[in-house]
């Protein structure tokens, strides 16, 4: 690093992991209800054998519904998917806006995904809890360009393997540690790629810039001509147009009593985004720490971060993605992915109950606030009714 580099460290630091613990006194703040809570939690166990990235696109394009005020102005609600690491097991999430809504995600999960659990949270946590003596670190996953450039999806470069594999296996932590990702999705309407209101900044615009080649120089100015790449990334650019898309949030969350578990999981899960890199857009995903070189600044923010993650908050962070670009950020994974620890569900619908599984006599489609499955409903799993009976009251932010 040279000097001026150095220099300019000094007076202009990057955001880096740094976790902090929260000041104490506020455990109230870090701690919430489903009764307390808008909108309505749904979890999900998932069974083995579905299409993962595939049926998540259905999911997505079924739920696709924008409503607009007399002016034209995208009024859609929000919505979250959510992959929690708590108690030393990794589970599903999704959180509807309003009971409707929850209506819809539980059919058509239940209709994509088949002989996966969809049940209610009825009454306790709405999110896992932070004490206030524990390390907290956290981070904001952005694009690297402007949102006409879609990332790698199962559609377009494709996946070697579920990015969810790699994912959920850097979420994996202590027993006491708690890691999750959350992605906040709001329905775009079917002009995003058109510009402002006088049709400038279009798709088909920047489509157009790529094939004619680029400036460079600065004292001798002159344009490069279009390389191969730049007129397959115009072409690939204007497919974009007219498909489904959603205005997105994706906020990565660690908290640990160990300062460098903390910052280890949150480094690590943020990192793993990286997977979506589109090699023929250049189109990623970056991650940017929740930072303050001052402490007590930092831990403002970071308070302020996990109150926005809790309350399932939406922010217009110029984020955009199609269906299926979505779907490979916020689906329910299947056994091409081999991590521990997950919540998964054994049993088919009316087959029979392998010897090794644990006990169901029906689908699931609620759960009360203790773990305790409503009548007719299947049996939670082992070891859920205990965690969930020590945590109620007490395992939200």
């Amino acid at each position: 690093m040279s000097k001026l580099e150095r220099l300019k460290e000094a007076v202009y630091p990057s955001p880096r992991y740094e976790a902090t613990q929260l000041a104490s006194g506020e455990a109230d703040a870090f701690e919430q209800q489903q009764a307390d809570t808008p909108g309505t939690l749904l979890r999900i166990r998932p069974f083995k054998e579905n299409e993962g990235i595939v049926d998540g696109a259905g999911v997505l394009q079924s739920v696709h519904d924008v409503t607009t005020d007399f002016r034209g102005k995208n009024t859609s609600d929000h919505h979250s998917f959510e992959v929690w690491f708590d108690r030393g097991k990794i589970t599903f999430y999704m959180h509807a806006a309003t009971e409707a809504a929850a209506d819809k995600f539980r059919r058509r999960v239940g209709n994509n995904y088949a002989n996966s659990e969809v049940f209610r949270v009825e009454s306790g946590p709405a999110f896992p809890r932070i004490e206030p003596n524990e390390y907290v670190a956290g981070a904001w996953l952005e694009m690297e360009k402007i949102p006409y450039y879609p990332i790698r999806h199962h559609n377009s470069e494709g996946f070697e393997t579920d990015p969810y594999g790699e994912i959920t296996s850097e979420m994996l932590s202590l027993e006491e540690s708690t890691v999750v990702t959350q992605v906040v999705f709001r329905p775009a309407k079917q002009s995003w790629t058109d510009g402002d209101r006088f049709k400038h900044n279009s798709i088909d615009e920047l489509a157009h810039a790529l094939r004619q080649g680029t400036s460079v120089g600065w004292l001798n100015p002159r344009t490069r001509p279009a390389s191969a790449k730049d007129k397959q990334a115009a072409t690939t650019i204007e497919q974009q147009r007219g498909k489904q898309a959603f205005h997105v949030n994706i906020r990565v969350l660690a908290a640990s009593s160990k300062r460098d578990e903390a910052e280890a999981r949150a480094r690590g899960v943020a990192g793993m985004f990286r997977k979506y890199y589109n090699a023929i857009t250049e189109q990623g995903l970056d991650d940017t720490p929740v930072w303050h070189r001052k402490k007590r600044t930092r831990a403002k923010r970071l308070r302020r971060f996990l109150r926005r993650m809790r309350d399932r908050e939406w922010i217009d962070r110029h984020m955009i993605m199609t269906v299926d670009e979505l779907a490979g950020v916020a689906h329910i994974p299947n056994s091409e992915i081999e991590t521990p620890k997950i919540d998964w569900r054994y049993t088919q619908r009316g087959d029979r109950i392998p010897a090794d599984s644990v006990r169901y006599e029906s689908d699931a489609t609620s759960v009360d606030g203790d773990g305790r499955a409503s009548p007719g409903l299947d049996e939670p799993p082992a070891g859920f009714e205990e965690m969930a009976r020590d945590r109620e009251g007490s395992n939200g932010l």
